[in-house]
């Protein structure tokens, strides 16, 4: 009977030492994740965020649509700043021509950056987005943060930099995503008489306001519109700034629009 407790007493210490060895094992494999959204140069730490595509199906379960959804719900803790709803409510003192008429809305863009470990595992970049949704909740029982809630709904979105996508009204039907496409257009060259005027150039902060100080060591979306100009060109400007310590320049490049401006993404003056 001795031996017999024994042995049932060692049995059963293994197992206590097992257990102990798996939870250790589960603790180390818990990874670090980081989420990062940057939209209209505000930049915030998320808790959660999700999107998710679907189709139309008929009885027989085939699709009988193109690919639906695609808005961004996201989770973040809330901090002193007023900038997400900021940019929600950025044109709502634009005056409309007439009651019936459509107001032009303020697009926003960014990203979404998701590391876990330090290692890039998505990346979500939106353009021409537009805020329709934002919610801020708080409870005074326990120790809980308040919680603020948004939703982004993109017209261009890139998952990874491999899914371009794309539901612009200009350049889609409008229903549905479909598959991105690069704007062709044929580079002219053209001996000009006149240097293209420019009459404004400027980019837009988290506001909505347009500004013509541009920063030194950050990249902005620049603006830049023309008097005189033939839609399809393409045409090369040089920046120099000479204000405050040193000399700053940047040079670069872009294609007119049919409105008159060159829009340069990620537009910075670096020192010379």
């Amino acid at each position: 009977m001795v031996h017999k407790k024994c042995s049932v007493n060692i049995v059963f210490l293994d197992f206590l030492l097992s257990l102990r060895c798996n939870v250790k094992c589960i603790k180390q494999v818990v990874m670090n994740s980081e989420i990062i959204l940057e939209i209209n140069g505000y930049k915030c730490n998320l808790l959660k965020y999700k999107y998710c595509f679907s189709r139309n199906i008929d009885r027989e379960g085939r699709p009988v649509t193109g690919v639906l959804g695609g808005n961004i719900y996201i989770e973040m803790e809330s901090n002193g700043s007023n900038c997400i709803l900021d940019m929600m409510l950025v044109d709502t003192d634009r005056q409309r021509p007439a009651f019936f008429s459509h107001v032009e809305h303020f697009p926003v863009w960014g990203k979404i950056l998701h590391s876990i470990d330090d290692m890039m595992f998505r990346e979500l970049a939106f353009d021409e987005a537009y805020l329709y949704y934002h919610e801020e909740s708080m409870s005074a029982e326990g120790n809980a943060p308040m919680i603020t809630r948004f939703l982004i709904s993109p017209t261009r979105l890139d998952i990874n930099r491999t899914i371009r996508l794309d539901r612009r009204m200009d350049t889609t039907d409008g229903f549905w995503w479909e598959e991105y496409k690069e704007d062709e257009f044929v580079k002219t060259v053209r001996i000009c008489d006149n240097t293209p005027l420019i009459i404004d150039a400027f980019w837009i902060d988290k506001s909505g306001n347009k500004c013509r100080e541009f920063p030194i060591g950050q990249s902005v979306k620049l603006h830049i519109q023309l008097a005189e100009f033939t839609a399809g060109d393409y045409l090369k400007f040089d920046f120099k700034d000479e204000a405050g310590e040193g000399v700053h320049h940047a040079s670069v490049s872009g294609t007119v629009d049919k409105d008159g401006f060159v829009i340069i993404e990620n537009f910075e003056l670096k020192k010379k």
